[in-house]
This record gives structure tokens, C-alpha cells and sequence, in this order.
């Protein structure tokens, strides 16, 4: 494993998560206070950019995409961050059967491409922006452009917490599977091979109830993630 704990490195991904002010559980009590203190000031910076008057993006559009930073960034305020780490915590008799360490290798690899591939979907859609609407990227337009790519860059990562629980989902289902096509079909089940393979199953539930509350809330409000982009194309 990458780390001792987690079935893989995802220690960029929390990174750039707190840089877009989702609060992770450091260690030290100066850095928690530095932490805090930084998230809340993104928050607000968040906030005025949004509220503050805007020529191209509509008020109730830069409201709904207020709102949604909102929930994301309470969950992450309240939780810390902890229900990630606990979900990709390491659960031996499951993560460490034969075949998980390159599995969850994979899973790495696919989180590390995935969040580069989000970025160049943003900045794809930027050049899209300019180039439908070549004033909207003009200097005397840039500030009211901001909110809307400050509002896709933040949210992505806010919303990045549902590709990780689908990927680790998908790659401990795909674990036991694995576990069970490779047992031979002459191999006799005893009690203690089914019940070893119900405590796996159980330890697999597990890890969804862990996130259940968190990703719920994620997909809810992320359902009705306001368009900006259609905002501005209203508006012209």
C-alpha cells in the first residue's frame, strides 16, 4: 500500500480539496487554527465574488452557486474530511486478500487522471467562453468572468468526493469478486469459509454506511448545481 492506513495515496487530492477551502483534520493545534482560519476566509472571499454586482451572470444564478458551495463546504467544515480517510482506511481480510495491491493501484492512477481530466474540462469550457462571447474574456469583463470559473474549480472539487467513493466502491466490489471467481468451484465451503467471506461482505457495507450521509447531501444539492454558463448566454 502507499500509505499505511490507506489503500492508496490521496493526500494530493485532500490538498487541493483544502486549497479550495474544504477543511482537512491536521495535525498540531497552530495548523488546525491556520486551517480554519483559512477556510472560512475563502469562504467569505467565495461569497463576495458571488453577492458583488455582475454584468454577464445573473443574480439568482450566483445565489444557487453560493448555496451549493455552502453545503459543500459545511460538510467539509463539520466532518473534516475524516469520513474519506475512515472509508479509504485499510480493512484487513478485505484490502489485503491477493490481488488488491494492484487493484487499488489502479484506483490511484484513475483519481490522479480523473481530477487532471476535470481541470481540462474547466479550462476547455473557459476557451469555449471566449470564444463564443470574445468580450466576456476581455480585461474590463475579467472580473465578472471570475465568478463562474472560480465557481466550476471550486465546486469540482467540492463534488470530487463522489468520483472517489464510486471509484473505491467499484474497486473493493471488483476485490471480492476476484476473491470468489478465483476459488475453485470443488472447493469446499466449511463454516469458517463462509463465514469469512460474510465478515468481508460485512466489512464492504461498512464503508458505505461511513459516507452515506456526506455523499447523499453531495448528490442532492449537486443535482441542481445552477448553470452559470446558461446564465451568461441569457444575459447577453
Amino acid at each position: 500500500m502507499t500509505d499505511d492506513t490507506l489503500v492508496c495515496d490521496i493526500k494530493n487530492v485532500l490538498f487541493i480539496r483544502f486549497a479550495f477551502g474544504f477543511l482537512q483534520n491536521f495535525n498540531g493545534s497552530k495548523i488546525k487554527r491556520l486551517s480554519y482560519l483559512y477556510t472560512i476566509c475563502f469562504f467569505i472571499l467565495f461569497a463576495v465574488f458571488s453577492l458583488f454586482p455582475n454584468e454577464l451572470i445573473f443574480l439568482s444564478f450566483r445565489i444557487l452557486a453560493l448555496i451549493e458551495y455552502f453545503i459543500l463546504f459545511m460538510i467539509s467544515f463539520v466532518t473534516k474530511e475524516e469520513y474519506i480517510r475512515q472509508s479509504y482506511k485499510v480493512i484487513y481480510g478485505l484490502d489485503t486478500i491477493p490481488g488488491a495491491k494492484k487493484i487499488f493501484q489502479n484506483l490511484e492512477h484513475f483519481l490522479k487522471v480523473s481530477f487532471v481530466l476535470s481541470w481540462t474540462n474547466n479550462l476547455c469550457f473557459s476557451s469555449l467562453i471566449c470564444f463564443k462571447i470574445p468580450e466576456a474574456c476581455s480585461i474590463s469583463y475579467l472580473y465578472s468572468v471570475s465568478p463562474l470559473l472560480l465557481h466550476r474549480l471550486t465546486c469540482d472539487a467540492g463534488r470530487y468526493t463522489l468520483i472517489m467513493f464510486l471509484g473505491l466502491l467499484h474497486s473493493r466490489a471488483k476485490l471480492l469478486r476476484n476473491y470468489l471467481d478465483t476459488k475453485s468451484a470443488n472447493t469446499a465451503w466449511d463454516r469458517y469459509s463462509v463465514k469469512q467471506y460474510i465478515n468481508m461482505y460485512e466489512s464492504f457495507t461498512n464503508t458505505i454506511d461511513i459516507s452515506a450521509v456526506p455523499v447523499k447531501l453531495t448528490v442532492s444539492y449537486s443535482m441542481f448545481s445552477p448553470s452559470l454558463a446558461l446564465s451568461i448566454t441569457l444575459s447577453r
